[in-house]
Order: structure tokens, then sequence, then C-alpha cells
């Protein structure tokens, strides 16, 4: 597979490849790849982690897309999630990258048990984000996002 910037948008003026990142955190999100399915890489204090399809929970809020991913779940005491919030964007040239700042969140929820009520933590991010159109050359043929 093979990333080859266009001279344009795509058929939609949407950008559909999202890179994001702070600090040590390095996040990319896909919303269609190849065969349909989205896909979110994650690369940070957490592990590095590659999720698809169902593993990725979206959300259409005013903020724009909400992405949620679970980092880690240790058996039924601890869930870690990534959410991050990916503002509604739209080119309007032939620009194929778009620079923004935006937030994410780590949330970490410990499971109540018998004896203690449950608890959560959140650490919030600020990411510098960039948007892109690009096409996928896939074997010779053109497959576009």
């Amino acid at each position: 597979m093979t990333a080859v910037q266009t001279a344009g948008p795509s058929h939609t003026a949407a950008p559909n490849v999202f890179e994001l990142t702070c600090e040590d955190t390095k996040i990319t999100y896909v919303p269609v790849g190849f065969g349909g399915r989205p896909r979110l890489e994650y690369d940070g204090p957490m592990g590095t982690h590659v999720f698809e399809g169902d593993e990725i929970q979206t959300l259409r809020s005013a903020r724009g897309l909400e992405v949620s991913v679970t980092l880690d779940r240790i058996s039924i005491l601890r869930t870690i999630t990534l959410t991050v919030f990916l503002p509604d964007l739209a080119f309007e040239d032939a620009t194929t990258e778009l620079t923004f700042e935006t937030v994410g969140i780590h949330a970490t929820r410990r499971r109540a048990t018998v004896s203690d009520i449950g608890e959560g933590s959140t650490k919030p991010l600020e990411l510098t984000g960039l948007a892109r159109n690009i096409e996928f050359q896939n074997a010779g043929s053109t497959v576009l996002l």
C-alpha cells in the first residue's frame, strides 16, 4: 500500500486521514479505510494499539465527531479509554491538508467492588491535528478512502 497525495481533494471535500499529536502520543484515524471500515492507530503512554471496525465507537456531537476506543481492560477491575474530538472540516480549494487544534481524554474507570464504590479519573490531552485528503494505491489500482 502506498500513500499518494493528490493534487486536490478527492470526491468529497472532507479529510479522510487525521493525524493527532501531543507530547509522547501519536494518533492516526482513518474514518473509512480499506473494506469500508474505520481504523485508529495509537502510540503513546498506554502502548501501541491498532483498532478497526467495531472496536471504534463514534458519536456525532456539537463539537464534531467523538471517536472512542478502549485502550486497556483489566479483568472486571479497570477500563482505560481514549476519546478524541475531531472538528467538522472541509477543504475550501485544492488544499489537501489542514492543521487544527483539538482535545482528547484518557479516562480510567475502576469498577465498584462489593465493599466500595467505583471511581474514575481523566487526563486531558491538548492535540495538534493535521487533516489530510490522501489516495491509497494498492497493487496498481487506486482506492479512494
